[in-house]
């Protein structure tokens, strides 16, 4: 939620046209030495703060010339006349009387002109400028603008001139913002706030803050949060207000684009406590309800949150609480379904807690467009959570109110919003075809083309739906030339996404495939900040953007497809490469994967036999796509559904836990083993493959490949197996065993309301016999001492004993220290410091008794970050935590073989799992499956 244009309004009523004190301090400034000009500008920094809620524009509206001691007394009467006027104009204005405030402005412009007092002249017309947006008369509104800067462009007269001028600026800026020409807008900004800071007037606060909104517009939620950082830090200081109260809402919202969710709550909380704490006005009632839409927008977000831990959408958790679960479910589904209840029990909550806010906002708010937005919030959530009466009847409503709001940018994106609701709720596609139809005419009528394409955009998704493929793809292609036209990638692959299901619906799959391929090329050139897509995809990933990979796959590799192009196992695998990126920047929210080495180019190097599985796993198959070393890409499908997958995964994980091999347990697994690697044994046996390397998708990552049973043998038994995040290494090289130094730590003891870990004493002292080790080890495993001693010594290993979590969201993906828990990111912050001081980086990152989260189908994203950020070339993990001897058993003979031979990591860690499953006392695979091996496995 940004800024809102109705806030500009509302500051109107507190510095429209020049009050007087305001009016003072800029006499007093005209007339003070310069030595004293600093009085004047603390004054003035004073009273703007107390006075703006400062959105884009309206600084303008306090700035007026008190008439001179050397003007006649004909001037002097003149002016005030002309002053009087002004006045009333303002009174009509603030009783919403636009039209009279136009005539009575216009008047004075007038009589400025023939005064010949062209300051006075170009801030009435920026006045009138304001009024013409509020009735979205942009021809006008723009017209105004322009003369006004004409007009002082033309003034030579100094130093009034550059203030006003920075004034007249910030209000073409917040013209250009409501007509959809966010980069114009941050021009005119950036030209407004130094101008401002040339003069040393502290509206250059304001400009900034405008700056900000024009750069989230744009996508750039980055380097928004980077300026509004440093804002608030300016702000901090100083007294409350409701500039304080704007500024740390707005670092609040753009903190919830990018995810980072408790930063977004801290912020937003802050800010709706001062505002609350303010003495009780229109205007700070309004900036309370705007923050409590944003708390709620935040609420929601932190629902939807919730559902990724059992890999839910909205639709699936209201499903789950209105349908009892079948009578005759075993005691694993009973247990999935069990979760998977509580997590949508928890979500409903939470989107009860939104509703609230949001009806706070309502009840709250002043201005119109604060209500209306809030209500449409509202209404997007009564649909999500299927309440269709309440929905119904505030659908009513927001009818009544859109008609009556003037045009602008808000008011047509708020039709966009309804109509996308409406579509949800159903049986509503008159109603939505003409809110799109208008917001289309509208976004035209004031040039607004990223509007218009999406209004466009939409209107053909709405025809696709109810089948009318040819009015839907003329509708989209125009809404793609559009967005093409003003290079908007980030609505662009929409379209193209939307063309290329209905050239798919139509038959016509090379077409299909040509713009699937064109909507993944958009988003991967959104790589490097991929929350500028399009409003609520950084919380809709599996809705959003996942699709377009899969669907893509789905066309390359069907048949008739895959057998007449050679290119398309190339295509087909170099997308599984791209969407394994996408899900790695989605976790992290930034691009985090940019190595050189390919996987194929490493296979093939000489005397390697090793093999990759890729894999991908769609709505009705499993595609597996083999590279076998100095051979073409092979191929072969598993004819499965994609929820029977999921299904065979969780029953095969909860059987492996158990300290037995049951036949459930070998069932299970053979029947992973005939989709994944049966139809490849001839090709592995005719090649003398020794290694194989998955890049493992969906319910896929979660199974430890090394359980796989083919009948007689684990797969272990037969094969090396190391798993790859993504088709990239970081420079894979062997192991160099000379002058191997350790960083061993581990917690052994009860912290963080986690249990004792009894066996790490045993593990630690183990792995010190083997390798040359520094040991940190409970209470001196604390953050700052992991953090000296890996910035001091380049080690070789590092080896991280103690409790852990997995997760599919970063900000769950921990390690646990003796004082504080240690996030992913920070933990890859930590480990990196090592290069600063070494040529060479970590071979080998250990994690021994870190488990992946409970319920989580996507945590294992949680395992693969942690490969990916940590800097080291390979990284082991455990899937599970074992509170036994058995980790500290495995651990020992991992070391003793790759110490003590000349074999790879992969191979030393699959003669560790044969050594366990060979010992009658940790046979069974919840010993020895856990581990598995990560990146470089050679």
């Amino acid at each position: 939620m940004k800024m809102k244009r109705n806030d500009w309004v509302q500051f109107a009523k507190a510095i429209c046209w020049g009050q007087k004190p305001i009016a003072f301090i800029f006499g007093l400034a005209r007339h003070t030495r310069h030595k004293n000009r600093s009085i004047v500008l603390i004054l003035l920094s004073i009273l703007t703060t107390l006075l703006c809620i400062v959105m884009p524009g309206l600084m303008s509206r306090g700035l007026t010339i008190e008439s001179s001691s050397h003007e006649s007394s004909s001037q002097t009467i003149l002016l005030s006349q002309s002053r009087d006027l002004e006045q009333q104009a303002q009174q009509h204005y603030e009783r919403g009387e636009h039209e009279q405030a136009i005539v009575i402005l216009q008047q004075v412009i007038q009589e400025y002109e023939s005064q010949r007092d062209t300051l006075r002249q170009a801030i009435a017309l920026s006045n009138l400028a304001l009024v013409y947006q509020q009735l979205g008369a942009w021809t006008e509104a723009n017209q105004a603008i322009d003369t006004s800067l004409s007009l002082l462009e033309a003034e030579t007269t100094p130093p009034v001139n550059a203030s006003v001028l920075a004034q007249v600026l910030n209000v073409q800026g917040g013209l250009q913002l409501a007509q959809g020409q966010a980069q114009a807008a941050l021009l005119t900004w950036e030209r407004s706030t130094a101008l401002f800071e040339q003069t040393g007037d502290a509206t250059a606060i304001t400009t900034t803050l405008n700056q900000a909104e024009a750069l989230q517009e744009l996508g750039l939620y980055r380097q928004a949060i980077a300026l509004l950082i440093t804002l608030n830090q300016t702000l901090q200081p100083q007294p409350d207000s409701l500039l304080k109260v704007t500024a740390l809402r707005s670092l609040g919202d753009a903190m919830l684009v990018v995810g980072n969710l408790p930063q977004a709550r801290e912020q937003l909380q802050q800010s709706l406590t001062i505002a609350e704490q303010l003495p009780e006005t229109s205007q700070v009632q309004d900036a309370i309800a705007a923050t409590l839409l944003s708390l709620g927008n935040l609420t929601r977000a932190e629902a939807i949150a919730t559902l990724s831990l059992n890999d839910l959408t909205p639709t699936e958790a209201i499903n789950r609480l209105n349908t009892p679960p079948p009578g005759d479910l075993n005691p694993t589904q009973l247990a999935i379904v069990r979760s998977q209840t509580e997590t949508a029990q928890a979500f409903y909550q939470q989107m009860e807690l939104a509703l609230s806010l949001y009806q706070r906002a309502i009840d709250t708010a002043p201005s119109a467009n604060t209500r209306i937005q809030a209500k449409l919030n509202q209404f997007r959530l009564l649909v999500e959570t299927e309440r269709r009466e309440p929905a119904q009847t505030l659908y009513g409503d927001l009818q009544a109110e859109l008609s009556n709001l003037p045009l602008s940018r808000d008011s047509i994106y708020n039709r966009i919003d309804l109509a996308q609701s409406l579509v949800k709720l159903g049986d509503r596609e008159s109603d939505v075809a003409q809110l799109l139809a208008t917001a289309n005419q509208q976004a035209q009528s004031i040039g607004d083309i990223r509007a218009q394409s999406y209004a466009l955009g939409n209107l053909g998704g709405l025809y696709e739906q109810a089948g009318k493929l040819s009015d839907a793809q003329s509708l989209t292609q125009q809404a793609l030339l559009l967005s093409q036209s003003i290079d908007a990638t980030d609505i662009s692959y929409l379209w193209q996404w939307q063309l290329g299901r209905l050239l798919n619906a139509q038959q016509e799959t090379k077409g299909a495939i040509a713009a699937y391929q064109e909507a993944v090329n958009s988003l991967q050139a959104l790589r490097n900040d991929l929350v500028a897509v399009n409003r609520d995809v950084q919380f809709s990933f599996r809705e959003k953007v996942e699709p377009v990979y899969r669907g893509l796959v789905d066309l390359l590799l069907r048949p008739g497809i895959v057998e007449t192009n050679s290119d398309s196992l190339t295509n087909a695998r170099d997308v599984i490469e791209g969407l394994q990126i996408a899900e790695l920047d989605n976790f992290f929210r930034e691009a985090c994967l940019d190595t050189e080495f390919q996987l194929d180019s490493v296979v093939d190097q000489e005397n390697l036999s090793a093999a990759i599985f890729y894999t991908i796993v769609l709505p009705n198959r499993i595609e597996v796509i083999l590279k076998l070393p100095q051979r073409p890409l092979l191929h072969y499908t598993a004819d499965v559904l994609q929820q029977t997958v999921e299904t065979t995964v969780d029953n095969l994980l909860i059987e492996l836990r158990r300290p037995f091999a049951s036949r459930v347990l070998t069932a299970l697994s053979q029947q992973m083993y005939d989709w994944l690697i049966r139809p490849a044994e001839p090709f592995l046996q005719g090649n003398s493959v020794d290694t194989l390397v998955f890049v493992l998708d969906g319910a896929l990552r979660s199974v430890p490949m090394a359980a796989l049973y083919d009948g007689q043998n684990y797969l272990s038994e037969r094969y090396s197996v190391a798993v790859a995040p993504g088709l990239q290494l970081p420079d894979p090289q062997p192991l160099q065993q000379q002058d191997l130094q350790a960083l061993v730590v581990g917690l052994s003891e009860s912290r963080d309301n986690f249990p004792p870990l009894r066996y790490v004493a045993q593990e630690v002292e183990q792995i010190q016999a083997d390798v040359s080790s520094q040991v940190l080890f409970n209470q001196s495993f604390t953050r700052e001492n992991f953090q000296e001693l890996v910035s001091s010594i380049p080690f070789s290993i590092v080896h991280i004993a103690t409790h852990g979590q997995f997760s599919s969201n970063a900000a769950d993906t921990f390690i646990l220290a003796w004082d504080e828990r240690i996030n992913v990111n920070d933990l890859s912050s930590l480990l990196q410091t090592q290069e600063l001081t070494s040529p060479n980086p970590i071979e080998l990152l250990v994690l021994s008794a870190c488990q992946t989260a409970v319920g989580d189908r996507r945590a294992t994203l949680g395992l693969a970050g942690v490969a990916v950020r940590a800097g080291a070339r390979s990284t082991i993990a455990s899937l599970w935590n074992l509170d036994d001897d058995s980790g500290a058993v495995f651990m020992g003979k991992f070391y003793e073989e790759l110490l003590n031979n000349p074999i790879s990591k992969a191979e030393a860690l699959r003669r560790a799992q044969v050594a366990l499953l060979n010992d009658p006392q940790y046979q069974s695979p919840r010993f020895w499956a856990p581990y598995v091996l990560l990146g470089n496995w050679l």
